[in-house]
């Protein structure tokens, strides 16, 4: 388990660096992108052009309309994405400290994090369930799509079961992951499904920065290049 827990020290910092310097370099991109035009099948920008770019990042009208069902499944998943990102902001702060601050009893905190994992693998099953059988997303799907989901499938999974039926002390997983981001790194708790998940998160930041899942940053600066113009 020694060599396990210097991989995810090691991804750890890889993690890390790619992430930061992958968004850099893709907002850098973005920000390269042709603007200055009007779009013709687009309406004037207006004083509410903020509004809408929120709008249509974050809602997906255009996908509402064209297909309901896989908005929902959409929805579903990146909620409880947005909710476990919450959660796991518990390895760089003190969470429950805040959450008691609300009111919110220890046990309450911890369920949301379990029910946001176990409603976010269905989501992924749906999307899997939905490029093997629904036949448009079957001619359209390839080898990185279905890799993508199992991957992320395979992460939740072993992060609901650790958290479930082996889990790590939090001040312990804290200090481990303030270590890395300080650049000042410590061996993470010698627990092997803690290990597991940590490493395999840590290489699925590694690839996301570089392929679809990168699309949620992408979203407001693709809409702001749509709807915006020089006055």
């Amino acid at each position: 388990m020694t060599i396990l827990s210097y991989l995810v020290v090691i991804f750890g910092f890889m993690a890390l660096l790619a992430f930061i310097m992958g968004i850099a370099y893709r907002i850098w991109g973005w920000g390269r992108l042709p603007t200055g035009f009007s779009w013709g099948i687009f309406p004037q920008p207006t004083k509410w052009t903020v509004t809408s770019v929120i709008w249509k990042a974050l809602a997906w009208p255009t996908l509402l309309r064209a297909d309901t069902l896989l908005w929902i499944g959409a929805m579903i998943f990146h909620i409880g994405l947005l909710l476990l990102f919450i959660g796991h902001l518990g390895n760089f702060v003190d969470m429950l400290s805040f959450t008691n601050k609300l009111g919110m009893p220890n046990h309450m905190a911890y369920q949301i994090g379990v029910y946001a994992g176990i409603v976010t693998g269905i989501a992924l099953l749906f999307f899997l369930l939905r490029r093997i059988f629904a036949t448009k997303a079957k001619q359209v799907s390839s080898f990185a799509d279905h890799f993508i989901l199992w991957f992320l499938l395979v992460v939740v999974v072993v992060g609901i079961y650790a958290r479930l039926f082996d889990e790590v002390s939090s001040e312990v997983v804290r200090k481990f992951a303030i270590s890395v981001v300080t650049f000042n790194p410590i061996l993470p708790p010698e627990n092997t499904w803690f290990l597991i998940h940590t490493l395999l998160a840590e290489i699925f930041i590694i690839y996301a920065v570089a392929s679809k899942p990168i699309h949620f940053v992408g979203q407001f600066f693709t809409q702001y290049i749509i709807v915006s113009e020089k006055r």
